[in-house]
């Protein structure tokens, strides 16, 4: 294990606490619901292995970027924030492959496979090409450069595979790469492509592998020219398959009959089409076939979507339409048994499973479109793989039925995740007046209750606080997901909980709460402007039926002394977004961000607050959340006033150079315990103030370099020596922290990418 050193004297100890929540809507004192019984055979945590973390999500997604399966059945997913996924079981569990396994990009474009050997796979990332040859357990770079968008292996060669290759992610310049050694040594081969090319697809003759097919256009983070181009002479020479072409939105090839060749297109207005080349409303589109590798086309129909030819039947031929909701008429899936001439519909939406996540765009396209959407079994020609700019769903009955591949219902409305949890945590809160009432908050997925200590999580968003209305419609998450910021459980009422949550974190905020562990909410932002909410504390001496809170409103602090009911400005700070009250005077109340650090010394009543002048503790940029990659933020992410000694407070410091501070005179004076630029938030054993943990993460909501951060570190001196304990994590990124107040040894913690993850640490000095 790596081992920080000692602990100097200096300025803050910040923590960046992501807080998850409860449930959804109203607000009245019945009793708490009934917990549900969990069969021991679904508990994650029956049989963990000792001193490791484990997971412990509803089932999360996230942006996904590539399906497959190899010749053995080992499905990989792709992501945007978490690496790759794997599962050896038919996608009821799933793996995370990430820095721990030797990946050093956490953004997967394109997956691809040995088309023999199931142990051997691919993960094309910005940095180049990865591969596994142990079936996972470990990855090696074999590309050192370049954002890959596919990866394709030969049939009749598995020595031989392509790539398409880009400069960087937000740049054209396609170009293929080869190898001739099954993946280990790769090689530009390309010599006469155009150079606004975006490759998001490749497909190699299954009887040839010199001869092969690129589609190029628009995907995520670029657009290039839209076209067809085929090479004869493995990848070195290529020809434009025609010179008008409509847009073309996905090509295939029949396995059966190589000379034989699909395309399919989508018609869109000419004002549709944003920078990034996501196109909206498409109205129309057609299908095209050739029986001479392309030199001759037919239009086969007015029928568009991606395209899904039998393995089995050189005559069938299946569409998913491009318009997947389910209002649609045109969505699901639809098959032709006579090479085109006549089709019907074999699938539908309303018949499908969706998991927990019910709403009508459940089955979309990707952002990269449709020809990246979908991926094959190389293991089962009746299987098909969905992705979605959310979940993983698979048919394996020719498309007649799909199945959620991302979360189990282990009670009514009970959800447990399978593993692929590609998903970004606010914040979370665990219960003292009863530890079982776990609350998470995440980006998108929003508020989540779990009842039984993490077993399975109940969905707490609220519906009211999460729809959002476009031209008088109907928009947003509807109660199904949405952002929950920040959430504060009362230490002394169970089910008593308050949350912030929204649709978008450009759309209004709503303050929250709910006596009866987030089943039903009632608003309780009187007072509080509707900009970003977080930073909920409370002063633990407060009558119980009258608690005095506080919480960061468009970076102002704003206190409630009658339960959260009514608000009032207590602080005009301009760039505070957390909050904390003295465990043991709660005339002492903090509050801090990347305006620094801010002190009152009565209550947080008007006019009371000092800001203290220490340049350690100050930062700069716009939002904690990592969104706003032009000016980065910098400054407080976590106050911990210290459960065990008075006057004693922790802060953490996010930026270069700062780290974990600690005041032991209330902010007068600092030492500084540790060194970090990705300080996020800390937790102190109230049992034994000599255990700290501390979370450091260059991951927020987007990525990170995972060489130079650190995950969860833990000191048992009291912060003069450290250790990484990420034993089990994918990645060493990690945010919000949470002791469980029963048994302080066991310690949950966010992680950016993976999502909630929960250890017992032992034995407990």
């Amino acid at each position: 294990m790596h081992v920080l050193k000692k602990v100097y004297l200096s300025s803050t100890l910040i923590i960046f606490v992501l807080l998850p929540l409860a449930c959804n809507t109203i607000s009245s004192p019945t009793n708490p619901p009934l917990v549900p019984t969990i069969s021991a055979t679904v508990n994650p945590f029956s049989n963990a292995p000792a001193d490791t973390w484990i997971r412990s999500n509803p089932g999360g997604g996230g942006a996904l970027t590539a399906v497959g399966a190899g010749p053995t059945g080992v499905i990989l997913v792709g992501s945007d924030l978490s690496g790759a996924y794997l599962s050896r079981d038919k996608g009821r569990s799933w793996q995370p492959i990430g820095f721990m396994q030797g990946l050093m990009d956490d953004y997967v474009a394109s997956v691809g496979f040995d088309t023999q050997d199931g142990d051997i796979f691919y993960l094309g990332t910005r940095k180049g090409i990865f591969r596994s040859s142990d079936g996972g357990q470990t990855v090696q770079q074999v590309l050192q450069d370049g954002y890959v968008l596919s990866i394709k292996f030969a049939v009749s060669n598995p020595q031989i595979g392509y790539a398409a290759w880009h400069p960087e992610m937000s740049l054209v310049g396609g170009q293929i790469y080869k190898t001739f050694d099954r993946g280990i040594t790769w090689s530009r081969v390309s010599t006469n492509l155009p150079g606004d090319l975006r490759i998001a697809k490749i497909m190699v003759n299954p009887k040839n592998e010199n001869i092969l097919f690129l589609l190029s256009g628009g995907s995520r983070f670029a657009c290039g020219e839209n076209g067809i181009f085929r090479s004869e002479d493995g990848g070195i020479t290529w020809q434009k398959l025609g010179s008008d072409l409509p847009n073309v939105e996905d090509i295939a090839l029949d396995s059966i009959n190589p000379n034989r060749l699909y395309f399919s297109t989508l018609d869109y207005s000419s004002s549709s089409s944003d920078q990034n080349c996501q196109k909206a409303s498409p109205f129309g589109g057609e299908l095209y076939k050739s029986e001479d590798q392309g030199d001759h086309w037919t239009m086969l129909t007015f029928r568009s979507g991606a395209i899904w030819p039998d393995p089995k039947n050189e005559n069938t031929i299946r569409l998913v339409e491009p318009q997947y909701v389910e209002s649609n008429p045109k969505s699901g899936i639809w098959e032709s048994r006579d090479s085109g001439l006549n089709w019907q519909q074999v699938g539908k939406i309303a018949n499908w499973d969706k998991g927990w996540f019910n709403l009508d765009w459940t089955f979309s396209s990707i952002f990269d479109g449709s020809s990246k959407t979908f991926g094959e079994d190389l293991s089962d020609p009746d299987a098909l793989f969905w992705i979605t700019n959310q979940f993983v769903y698979v048919t394996r009955d020719d498309g007649r039925h799909f199945q959620n591949l991302y979360t189990q219902e282990v009670a009514s409305e009970n959800w447990q995740s399978t593993g692929v949890d590609n998903v970004v945590m606010f914040d979370l809160s665990i219960s003292s007046a009863n530890p079982k009432d776990i609350y998470l908050g995440y980006f998108d997925i929003g508020c989540w209750h779990s009842p039984n200590g993490g077993i399975s999580w109940i969905n707490c968003n609220d519906p009211s606080s999460t729809t959002r209305y476009v031209n008088g419609r109907m928009s947003g998450w509807k109660g199904y997901g949405g952002n929950t910021t920040t959430i504060l459980t009362d230490p002394l009422r169970a089910g008593a909980v308050w949350t912030a949550q929204t649709s978008d974190l450009s759309y209004p905020f709503a303050l929250l709460r709910s006596n009866d562990h987030g089943t039903t909410w009632q608003k309780s932002d009187n007072g509080l402007p509707t900009d970003s909410l977080s930073g909920l504390s409370l002063d633990e001496t407060s009558p119980k039926e009258k608690r005095i809170v506080f919480v960061s409103a468009d970076q102002n602090i704003y206190k409630s002394v009658d339960d959260g009911w009514h608000w009032d400005l207590s602080l005009n700070c301009n760039g505070c977004w957390y909050t904390a009250v003295d465990h043991f005077n709660s005339n002492f109340v903090y509050a801090g961000g990347n305006a620094g650090l801010f002190v009152s010394n009565h209550g947080g009543a008007p006019g009371s607050w000092a800001h203290i002048e220490n340049p350690d503790l100050a930062g700069g940029g716009d939002t904690p959340w990592g969104t706003d990659f032009d000016h980065p933020w910098s400054g407080i992410s976590d106050i911990v006033p210290d459960p065990d000694g008075a006057g004693d407070v922790y802060v953490t410091v996010y930026g270069p150079g700062k780290g974990l501070y600690l005041s032991r005179d209330r902010g007068g004076t600092w030492i500084k315990l540790l060194t970090d630029d990705f300080m996020r938030a800390v937790a102190i054993n109230p049992k034994n103030p000599n255990i700290i943990y501390a979370t450091s993460s260059s991951s927020s909501c987007c990525g990170g370099d995972p060489a130079n951060s650190h995950g969860i570190l833990l000191s048992m001196d009291g912060g003069q020596t450290w250790k990484e304990v990420n034993e089990g994590m994918a990645w060493p990124f990690a945010g919000p922290i949470a002791l469980d107040p029963s048994d302080p040894s066991m310690v949950w913690v966010g992680l950016p990418g993976n999502g909630f993850e929960r250890r017992q640490f032992t034995p407990i000095p």
